[in-house]
């Protein structure tokens, strides 16, 4: 369960918020705000300008500024007298972090492959946070707001009606607060005025003992070269990044609200042109109108010509993680994929173009008649492409993947192997994935385009060579048909028991000298008996969790799981036609 401070008086309508997985974060646990329903137009209102006592930060610039006296400061990425709005400075500060090994967490775990590290305004050298896909974006935009004092906030919904996390704290359409969250300004202190370099870090006791849901450990994490203590959670990491003690506090608040469903909605991002990627901008994967999806934050942006782009991404996970940064090689399978925006229909029958997945970029925050609202910037309105045109919508990942195509087959098809085998490794730890499990498929296609284009090889071939059991017992399953997809608290030591009676059904096979397709994973017409049977047979009942609700699940009452085309996979040779 998340945990604030305080309730939460506002009730999720369901299956809206979430990350998914990609070596990566399960199913996020769905607790939080709406996102919006509905078609948003620029024009559409946040709240209007009121002071209050909910204020986490004072607003003393704005993004678009040039040529005020703080715009002509030098920060943490770039020289005095840049010339760049705050929104180019955002885009610099992410393009200057380094891309260096993952924390090793208290027992030796090590978090991620690479992560992100940066430098702060007071000179501290941090590295990443461990968050949940969508929390990493979040989490990189409030922190540059908050650092700079630039205005920053989200629209969730309760019951239809918005209410808004930012600056200004918790608010209503009115401005006003809203009962049962903190008044930042009254509770939580601000030292970024009293604190002076060479201080001893300041630090809140209330913040730094916050932890949002059980898998938030970021024992490990370095802040200046020094591991995070065992037991440190979200808010010890922000207690020493934060000088504004309620910046952190609203990040708690942000986590428990907020997921990637709120970064596909037009309040808060909006679509931007194939070309004009930069560091970040995000990548929003939406397969489905209601329920999880995956955010990628944008780290590094090169064209090596006019007509080619290489770019990396980082993510996020549940089980939480520090952001793990990949390669160019091992982004661009993102960037082609259909659930970010592109055509085709989604399984609930929705077109990708049409669930607010893909290239996106983070709107302006500006004042205008005494109230919030959030504008695509005039400096970009070159690079916007209107929610409702789905058709330059839908030409986004083509494009991307012409612009990205691998040169070297080779460098392809070993980053298809590469993201076959970090889906398998989180399928160990999260056996009921589907999204892992499309992950794998997806990487499977890739695999099979480079295998035919640049060997020869036919996907009977590919399948041959590459395929493992564990493939065909993961199989993969159709989203909206399979309750196994809302499982998300299964673990190691259940995949083990699920693997360990597929080897035994194998072994029993080949001592009869006969090939049988492998039992996946999956409910079947027994449910999940024969799997709970096994676990006893070995000794290992304890080991086995009954099917639980993990996220909200339309298709719970399905009797038996519906794999897909790429589920159905001959695992036994077709028999030798007839001379």
């Amino acid at each position: 369960m998340k945990y604030t401070l305080f309730a939460l008086p506002l009730l999720l309508t369901l299956g809206t918020v979430g990350c998914t997985t990609e070596g990566e974060s399960e199913e996020e646990f769905t607790e939080g705000l709406e996102s919006s329903s509905e078609e948003i137009r620029e024009s559409a209102g946040g709240p209007l300008v009121r002071a209050s006592n909910a204020e986490v930060w004072t607003i003393e610039n704005q993004w678009a500024d040039k040529t005020t006296a703080n715009a002509k400061k030098a920060g943490v990425a770039w020289e005095a007298d840049s010339g760049l709005t705050w929104d180019r400075k955002f885009t610099k500060w992410v393009e200057s972090m380094e891309r260096v090994d993952g924390a090793v967490r208290s027992g030796g775990y090590k978090s991620s492959a690479k992560t992100l590290r940066f430098r702060t305004p007071q000179g501290r050298v941090v590295d990443g946070p461990v968050l949940e896909c969508a929390d990493v974006a979040i989490w990189l935009r409030v922190t540059f707001a908050a650092w700079y004092h630039l205005p920053f906030f989200m629209t969730g919904y309760s019951k239809g009606q918005p209410i808004y996390f930012g600056h200004f704290g918790v608010i209503d359409k009115a401005g006003n607060p809203v009962s049962g969250y903190p008044l930042f300004k009254t509770l939580y202190k601000d030292t970024e005025k009293s604190w002076k370099a060479g201080d001893a870090w300041p630090s809140d006791s209330t913040l730094a003992k916050k932890h949002v849901g059980s898998d938030d450990d970021a024992s490990g994490v370095l802040v200046d070269g020094k591991p995070l203590p065992a037991g440190a959670g979200a808010g010890a990491y922000f207690d020493q990044t934060f000088l504004n003690k309620r910046v952190g506090h609203l990040l708690v608040l942000l986590d428990v609200n907020f997921g990637s469903a709120h970064l596909a909605d037009g309040t808060v991002t909006y679509h931007a042109k194939a070309p004009s990627l930069h560091a970040g901008d995000v990548l929003v994967e939406r397969w489905q109108k209601t329920g999880i999806g995956h955010v990628l934050p944008v780290m590094s942006v090169a064209r090596p010509t006019p007509e080619t782009l290489r770019a990396t991404l980082a993510s996020g996970s549940m089980p939480r993680r520090q952001p793990s940064w990949d390669t160019a090689s091992g982004s661009t399978y993102y960037f082609g994929n259909e659930a970010t925006g592109g055509a085709g229909t989604a399984y609930d029958g929705t077109p990708y173009a049409k669930l607010g997945g893909g290239l996106k970029r983070w709107r302006q925050p500006v004042v205008s008649g005494g109230r919030w609202f959030a504008n695509v910037p005039v400096d970009d309105r070159g690079n916007w492409i209107p929610d409702d045109s789905y058709t330059a919508i839908a030409e986004r990942p083509e494009l991307f993947k012409k612009m990205m195509k691998e040169q070297d087959p080779e460098v392809a098809k070993q980053t298809a192997i590469r993201l076959v085998n970090e889906a398998r490794t989180t399928l160990k730890d999260k056996p009921a994935s589907c999204s892992t499990r499309t992950k794998r498929e997806d990487a499977f296609k890739a695999l099979y385009d480079v295998m035919g284009a640049e060997f020869g090889k036919t996907k009977a071939q590919v399948d041959t060579e590459f395929r493992t059991l564990e493939d065909f017992v993961f199989a993969e399953l159709s989203y909206s048909a399979s309750k196994t997809c809302c499982w998300n608290s299964t673990t190691t030591a259940m995949s083990e028991i699920v693997m360990d009676f597929a080897t035994k059904e194998q072994e029993a096979a080949k001592a009869k000298s006969v090939c049988v397709q492998p039992t996946p994973f999956m409910n079947q017409k027994d449910g999940y008996a024969r799997w709970k049977a096994h676990a006893a047979t070995i000794g290992r009942a304890a080991d086995w969790r009954e099917w639980s609700e993990d996220e909200p699940c339309a298709q719970r009452a399905a009797t038996e799981d519906v794999p897909t085309a790429a589920g159905k996979t001959a695992y036994c040779p077709a028999p030798a036609a007839a001379p």
